[in-house]
């Protein structure tokens, strides 16, 4: 706003302001502290109301070295600049809200992307559960078979088991029948 940066000053300009400053007596400097203070406050409030800046200014009449005086001039007369202040201060406020609708709109599309790795995650899962769990059914039918077959197995043992006390019985009396024929 300013051709000026307060408190901010070139190198050789702080040695010619740092020896203006010295040279300026201590109510001067006081003045200007105050004016510092003014300048300090929101734009906006400053643009409305220049006036204890002008004030000052009009107090110091004639004490000040003429580049301090010129910039005071301008902060003192912005008023005249207020148009411009209150659209660089939409401008800023418009941005700002811009930004946070970027910076929301980008929020949401890292939840959007992140819902969508666990949609995906989730879908290849599933796939993956799915072809397991056809991979045990079929397992399962192969050992069902198995089951089955030793089962069998089983069966046929205990069946020639219990057909063995009636086969050995025989087989007992055939010998004794031929032990007997044989005397």
């Amino acid at each position: 706003m300013f051709s000026f940066q307060i408190g901010m000053t070139a190198p050789e300009e702080e040695e010619a302001s740092s020896a203006e400053s010295v040279a300026l007596p201590e109510d001067v400097k006081a003045k200007l502290q105050e004016i510092l203070q003014l300048l300090n406050q929101d734009i906006s409030q400053l643009v409305q109301d220049a006036e204890p800046i002008r004030a000052i200014l009009k107090s110091l009449k004639g004490q000040l070295p003429e580049p301090i005086k010129e910039m005071l001039i301008l902060a003192a007369f912005i008023k005249s600049r207020q148009v411009q202040v209150l659209r660089a201060q939409k401008r800023l406020a418009d941005r700002l809200q811009q930004e946070q609708a970027i910076k929301r709109r980008d929020d949401l599309k890292s939840l959007v992307d992140s819902t969508r790795a666990k949609i995906d995650s989730l879908t290849q899962s599933k796939a993956e559960l799915e072809k397991t769990k056809s991979s045990l059914e079929a397992r399962r039918e192969i050992l069902l078979k198995e089951l089955e077959q030793v089962n069998q197995e089983i069966a046929d043992v205990s069946n020639s088991l219990s057909e063995l006390p009636s086969a050995l019985q025989r087989l007992e009396d055939e010998k004794h029948e031929q032990a007997r024929q044989a005397y």
